[in-house]
């Protein structure tokens, strides 16, 4: 298997090339932006076949975003519960008792 590189104006330019890779050359293409791998095309064969692992891949990646936003809006809370001011006369009468 062959895989071949292409800025994302390169492959604007000879889309329907690729498109004939893809599918008749057994080459995959990876298409760049701003020198970093943004998409790859590959034969619709292919993608049939690996479609349940690419779903479940999906899946964990999707699952992994929540739990980091949810890891991030808590870091975020207690951090404005850390910068409080503590030592304050209200603070220490609510604390007395106890």
């Amino acid at each position: 298997m062959t895989v071949e590189t292409f800025d994302s104006n390169e492959a604007r330019a000879h889309w329907r090339n690729l498109l004939d890779l893809a599918q008749t050359q057994d080459t995959d293409i990876v298409i760049t932006r701003y020198n970093k791998p943004v998409v790859a095309m590959v034969s619709y064969e292919d993608y049939v076949s690996v479609q349940e692992e690419l779903n479940r891949q999906r899946r964990i990646r999707r699952t992994q975003r929540r739990l980091d936003a949810e890891a991030r809006a808590t870091m975020f809370a207690t951090e404005q519960v850390l910068a409080r001011e503590w030592d304050t006369p209200e603070e220490d009468e609510a604390w007395k008792d106890l």
